[in-house]
């Protein structure tokens, strides 16, 4: 029996990722694809994956002298890939262009694959070494074996990491030429493992129980009925302050009785008796109350409350009147909030219109798959409550579904939702929770333990059997978009291509869609519903601020006038506002205006931000710190200044101009893990502060109802940078924040100040209209010939040498062109090579170049470009 195992250790090899091993007799009623497996690779022990089963056939193909291995073991007799995914993981290599391995790693909870490591133990015949074997030896050697024989073993990485590299090679060859030591190859224990809790359980019940309870309260009988002072010294064995306070009457101490009277406790064995009687009576009570609460107790926690000791608690178990058991314990990621249960509400005309859409996709043959629907609501229309009914029906039919949202910030209020109407039958993924959290998510999701998964683009590959939809919220937003490491995917894309292998619907919602995608609809690739009402509510009017108008008037506060005004009609009537400006910190720019020097990064050439909460020159794309800065680096004057706008500043001027206001700020310093997001999400809707201020985050999706407005600060940040996709990154953010005015009982108000007040995408925003700006956008794309009417790739090189990042590029951009020309590709062109906006980051350069045109994975098959990242459809083509 030939098997197809995938591992990481040969990810190099992209054209032939798969290893062929022989599966033992022993273990071949066990193997199950996508099982994980210890192989052999070289000297080592790998882990690897089983992705398929080969014909004996294939071994005619290698050749009577190709010796293939065996498998050495399973590691976990469930497969920890479902047949879609390993399916997904192969499309993914690629469309992406990586490595198969990089796209199957993607999809196993974070901890779970274990490390090979070579361990040193030694021979049998060296067991027990004495000084005349050893005589000879180095002293660092004599002292490895002397650790040898006390720990049994030694990881090569232990020794490398105390001797370091070159002084390990040494004693590892000398060992290996002394015959002393045996190299075994070893899988460590993976880091995701469960956690493991002891607990005491009452295990004694009824007679037994009684008679043992009577025991007990009759050795109380002479502590009881003591006439004397008693006095309880500290040192009582089984006692401590604590617990006889709690349990017995407090001591009483006679200064007057003299040592030995009659007046004087003398303790004897009878008392001693009688308190550790007492003590674990309190114990078994302890144990019994705790059995309708649920809440297990832990020994030492048992042990502290009722004033026993652990070899006393040992007693009990000896008595069998209690057990200590192992127990595993979930990490849950909703432990500690109170989520309220929710019922399904009466959806409007429109609302049902899309349901149906929806589960007529449920409900079509599974010969073909179904086109994705978009779903286009304006802010407020309604989405998520098509999505809960869209679930429910999904569920009902047994099979679950998975519901993606973008940001982290937004995982807090729509787990709240969802949790909320399916309580118990929701899973979090996403890459703010801890390792344990996510592995025994993990390992729920593939036990079929729960209905719905819910969380960042990372949920997207949890192993969710009998899956039947999977929801895009916020699809347009660029967090899907994975840009850092391999694979570079977009979870839209793979959302619709585990739809297209399931035949299962797709959902994408959005207020704002992505031109790509709308265009999609229009073309009739996706199927289009549209919510174009608020439910209860109506669109918050918009005004525009021209600030020049304002800087004429002799207003150079960041602040409008009108701003101002509505301001202070918030704060008065008791509601609350939302500032947003999509920059953080107190200034962007540390300049000095006698020479023109500007403090920059030196690992990344990037204008540092000045944060004044923390008083530190940040870098936003290293997290370099530096310190302030009050005289000139370079011609050492006093004329430094800090310009620029960020979230802090606006803080500081809002405190300025209104004291009495409670001030909350949320972005990227403030919120740096998921409980600090939602505990200012909590904070907010509870109406402890009065103005939010913030950044893109608190822009999407949050429903704050006591909001009445919305204030932008600075519309022009987004609109020029200098990308194909900036105007609708602006009107995308302008139309999602305004969204967020108007969503309760109050009518909302927006003000969008701006210095350009006549461009397009501001005008559009201002009408919430969406299909006039994309018929504005898609025709700019199709003149210059942007997505979608061509596709992208970049290729982007880095290294520490600015002049290794030229050549190489300059290398490529030949290969390139040769390759363009030789496959016909008459509408695919190259932009570059040169230096990419940010050239410098993390202390190395970067150079880039982008290919335009259509059919370009035919381009990709055939280039090689080792040490280049290629990114396919970038999110952001900089």
């Amino acid at each position: 029996m030939l098997v197809a195992v995938l591992t990481s250790a040969a990810r190099w090899n992209i054209e032939q990722p798969l290893l062929t091993y022989t599966v033992p007799e022993e273990l071949q009623d066990q193997l199950r694809l996508g099982q994980l497996v210890a192989i052999p690779y070289g000297e080592r022990l790998v882990e690897g994956i089983v992705w398929e089963l080969q014909a004996d056939e294939y071994l005619q193909e290698l050749g009577e002298d190709v010796v293939v291995r065996p498998l050495h073991a399973i590691l976990d007799p469930v497969p920890a890939l479902l047949p879609h995914q390993r399916i997904l993981a192969e499309w993914m290599a690629e469309y992406y262009v990586t490595a198969l391995a990089h796209c199957a790693l993607v999809m196993l909870a974070p901890g779970l694959m274990q490390r090979s490591q070579l361990v040193l133990r030694l021979a049998e015949e060296f067991q027990a070494a004495d000084e005349e074997t050893t005589q000879g030896l180095s002293l660092r050697l004599r002292a490895l074996l002397g650790l040898l024989q006390a720990d049994g073993e030694v990881d090569i990485g232990r020794i490398k990491k105390m001797l370091g590299q070159k002084q390990a090679k040494e004693m590892l060859q000398e060992l290996q030429e002394s015959n002393l030591v045996v190299q075994t190859p070893q899988l460590s224990a993976p880091k995701a493992r469960p956690r493991i809790q002891r607990i005491v359980r009452l295990i004694a019940q009824g007679e037994a129980l009684e008679e043992w309870r009577a025991c007990m309260e009759q050795q109380l009988q002479p502590f009881a009925e003591a006439e004397y002072i008693h006095t309880l010294p500290e040192s009582l064995p089984g006692a401590n302050k604590r617990g006889v306070h709690n349990l017995v009457e407090p001591a009483r101490y006679n200064p007057w009785a003299l040592s030995g009277a009659t007046g004087m406790l003398t303790l004897v064995e009878e008392d001693q008796a009688s308190l550790l009687a007492r003590h674990q009576l309190a114990a078994v009570d302890l144990l019994v109350c705790s059995v309708n609460r649920n809440a297990p107790w832990t020994p030492n926690a048992l042990c502290k409350a009722s004033g026993l000791t652990a070899a006393q608690l040992r007693q009990l178990v000896d008595d069998n009147i209690i057990a200590i058991e192992t127990l595993e314990v979930r990490r849950d990621p909703l432990a500690g909030r109170t989520l309220t249960a929710s019922q399904s509400l009466q959806l409007t005309a429109d609302q049902q219109r899309a349901l149906d859409c929806i589960l007529a996709c449920c409900a079509q043959t599974v010969t073909y798959a179904p086109d994705p629907v978009l779903l286009h609501g304006v802010t407020g229309s309604g989405k998520t409550e098509v999505y809960l009914q869209a679930l429910a029906a999904v569920i009902a039919q047994g099979k679950r579904g998975i519901m993606l949202v973008p940001e982290i910030a937004l995982t807090t209020q729509a787990v709240q939702r969802v949790a909320g109407r399916f309580p118990g039958r929701v899973a979090i993924i996403h890459s703010e929770l801890s390792m344990g959290e996510r592995y025994d998510e993990w390992r729920r999701i593939r036990a079929g333990e729960v209905d719905i998964v819910i969380g960042s683009r990372s949920a997207l590959f949890a192993p969710v059997p009998e899956l039947g939809i999977v929801i895009v919220d916020e699809e347009h937003e660029p967090a899907y978009k994975q840009g850092e490491f391999k694979p570079t995917y977009h979870a839209r894309e793979v959302a619709i291509k585990i739809g297209q292998i399931l035949r299962i619907p797709v959902v994408l919602g959005s207020a704002t869609p992505a031109v790509e995608t709308f265009y999609r609809a229009e073309q009739r690739c996706y199927q289009l519903v549209e919510l174009p009402e608020r439910v209860g509510a109506t669109l918050p009017p918009v005004e525009v601020i021209d600030l020049r108008n304002e800087l004429h008037a002799g207003n150079t506060s960041i602040i409008s006038r009108r701003l101002h005004e509505e301001l202070a009609r918030v704060l008065q009537r008791g509601q609350q506002a939302i500032l947003f400006l999509n920059r953080r910190g107190a200034a962007s720019c540390v300049l000095c205006r006698d020479c023109g020097f500007v403090a920059t990064c030196d690992k990344c050439d990037i204008p540092m931000t000045y944060h004044s909460t923390e008083r530190i020159l940040l870098c936003h794309y290293c997290g370099k710190q530096s310190k302030v800065l009050h005289f000139c680096p370079g011609c050492k004057s006093s004329g430094i200044r800090y310009f620029g706008l960020g979230t802090e500043k606006v803080e500081e001027t809002i405190r300025r101009i209104f004291p009495a206001a409670r001030l909350m700020r949320w972005d990227r310093d403030t919120a740096r893990t998921r409980h600090a997001h939602a505990q200012l999400l909590d904070r907010f809707a509870n109406r402890e502060a009065d103005i939010l201020i913030g950044t893109q985050m608190i822009a999407k999706g949050l429903d704050l109802p006591g909001v009445t407005l919305v204030g932008v600060v600075s519309a022009d940040i987004a609109l020029n940078l200098p990308d194909y996709s900036a105007a609708e990154r602006a009107f995308t953010l302008l139309t999602q924040v305004a969204g967020r005015a108007g969503r309760g009982a109050e009518a909302g108000h927006v003000i969008i100040q701006t210095f350009t007040p006549h461009h397009f995408c501001i005008e559009t925003a201002a009408r919430h209209d969406y299909h006039e700006f994309y018929y504005a956008e898609i025709a700019l794309r199709q003149r210059y010939g942007y997505p979608p009417f061509r596709q992208f790739v970049k290729f982007t090189y880095s290294h520490p040498q600015r002049h290794r990042c030229q050549s190489e590029a300059l290398s490529l951009c030949e290969r390139l062109t040769e390759w363009i020309e030789r496959l016909g590709l008459l509408d695919t062109d190259i932009v570059g090579p040169a230096p990419a906006l940010m050239e410098r980051l993390r202390g190395k350069y970067r150079w880039q170049m982008i290919v335009r045109g259509a059919g370009l994975h035919q381009l990709l098959r055939v280039i090689d470009a080792p040490g280049w990242e290629i990114d396919i459809v970038p999110v952001i083509a900089l």
